[in-house]
């Protein structure tokens, strides 16, 4: 461990500094392959999660001008909070140091490391809390380096303020990632209309995003039209089934007060 570093924001590191996008997945590898023979369960989410399950469209990613001149910005992970008390021991031996601001903030939700290869590594403790929460708690086992391809679309549905960036990661879920009613590769649209049946809040953000995603398309010259009319279809899918998912009384009662009162938690990251 090196001692001296300083921890800097991942924009705050001039271009000519900064680490190529191939040190981000060779380093995401490495650490998630090394936890897992100390019996550490990390699991890759956001972009990187995406270059690993469909390496067959990196380069239509790349060019629906979504990731920008760092490509990545850091590694983000989930793992469960069990586990917790390993993590700062293992990313020492890794060669990263524990960001201690951040750690005294929201220790027991979220650590940051920094000082490796990678300006920034990330690791969200049993939920990613938002918007919108999205448990881990039992999904970390689906697959052996990220999280599942359901969770990953729940990170974007889950944006109250969807940004351009999170609607192509979005897009390219729906284009490249198959629906079904499992998480063994696909889509779990079972599982999602299970999650929103209960959660009025969570259920109105993602029917909102799901249609923003379809408007947006227009805006993606580079996709082709049978990709288009593919990503319009998948949503489609998902929006009819979760609508007809029976509701529960909780879900009844919050729609009775509607949007008259906020929906969704209020984010304030501590950067």
């Amino acid at each position: 461990m090196n001692g001296l570093k300083q921890f800097r924001l991942p924009k705050e590191i001039p271009l000519d500094e900064y680490p190529k996008p191939e040190i981000f997945l060779e380093e995401a590898k490495r650490l998630t392959e090394t936890a897992q023979k100390e019996g550490i369960l990390l699991r890759v989410m956001g972009p990187i999660a995406l270059h690993r399950y469909f390496p067959d469209y990196v380069e239509l990613y790349l060019r629906m001008e979504r990731l920008g001149e760092r490509v990545f910005t850091d590694i983000d992970y989930a793992a469960y909070g069990k586990q917790r008390g390993k993590l700062v021991a293992f990313f020492q031996r890794a060669g990263y140091q524990i960001e201690k601001r951040a750690m005294m903030i929201m220790g027991t939700e979220r650590h940051i490391y920094f000082g490796g290869p990678v300006p920034m590594v990330d690791v969200f403790f049993d939920k990613l809390s938002y918007n919108h929460p999205i448990s881990y708690l039992g999904r970390l086992e689906m697959h052996p380096y990220c999280v599942s391809l359901t969770d990953l679309l729940l990170q974007k549905l889950q944006i109250v303020e969807i940004n351009d960036k999170d609607l192509k990661d979005a897009m390219l879920l729906l284009l490249a990632a198959p629906v079904g009613e499992t998480d063994h590769g696909e889509i779990n649209v079972k599982y999602l209309a299970h999650l929103f049946a209960d959660d009025w809040g969570f259920y109105t953000t993602s029917v909102g995003n799901l249609n923003k995603v379809k408007q947006a398309l227009v805006n993606v010259p580079v996709l082709a039209q049978e990709q288009k009319a593919t990503i319009v279809a998948k949503a489609d899918q998902v929006l009819q089934v979760i609508a007809q998912e029976p509701k529960t009384y909780k879900w009844r009662k919050r729609a009775e007060i509607g949007t008259k009162r906020p929906w969704y938690n209020e984010v304030t990251d501590w950067l």
